[in-house]
């Protein structure tokens, strides 16, 4: 009897480790939202980093990529936040997020399955939400980039590099960007021409060419508004590309498959747009304010 005993308790006990294993390594949703406030002066970002790098072969027409993301705040803050996106010829691959109360520190990491020859970019939003005393909320954010390519041809192995360093890989780097350029160059004036948008009034910009303007204004920008501007745009864009795309008709679409965001920055006024394309080919028009020094 008493051998029975044992043996339920331990099952059961086993079993209790296993469900409590199985709620502790389960992935988090994504937050509801991402909110930007005040920058604080007095926090920054001592890490922050974005990595995609080949993994291995999987079989003749499939190979995996690992993707990771880490960064650390000088200063333990009340909420942590991280929002990743990896984009293949031009077009939203996966996205990688997470968030944590009471830390510094975030890692974040995930393995893709691809094929084909491609341009691999990925761009990072790491952010941070600091509380002090009488409700004061402040924000910290930096971005972080990394890109790849992956070349499959038949005349060589299959290959991947960030730098080419034969004149076989520049070429082949030369052709994947000429494709993205005029493929992204398509996209443009479709969307411009269909939103009634002339692109005299605006400068253009990339969502994956963001990080270029983090130690530089925008243009027509101050410093201080292009870091409002960088941390209301990813608000926005949490809220309305990341978590999910509102049709026309109210209903919900995966981001997944849409084009790069295009950002629409005017050369006067307090406003921008960001123009995409779903998977499915409908055009997409979200428009915002640059946020307020007191915001």
């Amino acid at each position: 009897m008493k051998t029975w005993k044992l043996a339920l308790a331990l099952l059961v006990s086993s079993f209790c480790v296993g469900l409590f294993l199985v709620f502790q390594i389960k992935p988090e949703p994504f937050r509801d939202a991402l909110i930007f406030f005040p920058l604080d002066p007095t926090a920054s970002f001592s890490e922050a980093s974005s990595n995609i790098e080949f993994q291995k072969i999987e079989d003749e027409d499939e190979y995996i990529l690992n993707w990771s993301v880490s960064s650390i705040l000088n200063q333990q803050a009340y909420l942590r936040q991280d929002v990743s996106l990896l984009f293949e010829d031009g077009y939203l691959k996966d996205i990688l997020s997470a968030w944590r109360e009471n830390t510094d520190t975030l890692q974040l990491e995930k393995d893709v399955r691809s094929d084909d020859s491609g341009h691999y970019q990925v761009i990072t939003f790491h952010h941070a939400e600091i509380h002090y005393p009488n409700d004061v909320i402040k924000s910290a954010q930096t971005l972080s980039v990394d890109e790849l390519y992956v070349i499959d041809s038949p005349l060589r192995p299959l290959h991947s590099f960030t730098i080419p360093a034969t004149d076989e890989d520049a070429e082949s780097k030369r052709i994947l960007d000429y494709i993205l350029s005029q493929q992204q160059l398509y996209e443009w004036e479709s969307l411009l021409k269909h939103y009634q948008l002339s692109k005299e009034n605006y400068s253009l910009i990339a969502l994956t060419d963001l990080a270029k303007y983090e130690h530089q204004p925008l243009p027509h920008l101050t410093e201080g508004e292009t870091s409002r501007f960088l941390g209301g745009l990813w608000e926005g864009l949490y809220k309305h590309y990341v978590l999910g795309i509102t049709r026309q008709d109210g209903a919900p679409l995966s981001p997944v498959g849409s084009t790069v965001p295009l950002i629409l920055i005017p050369h006067s006024g307090d406003h921008f747009f960001i123009l995409f394309r779903t998977a499915d080919g409908e055009p997409v028009q979200l428009l915002q304010t640059i946020m307020s020094e007191d915001r």
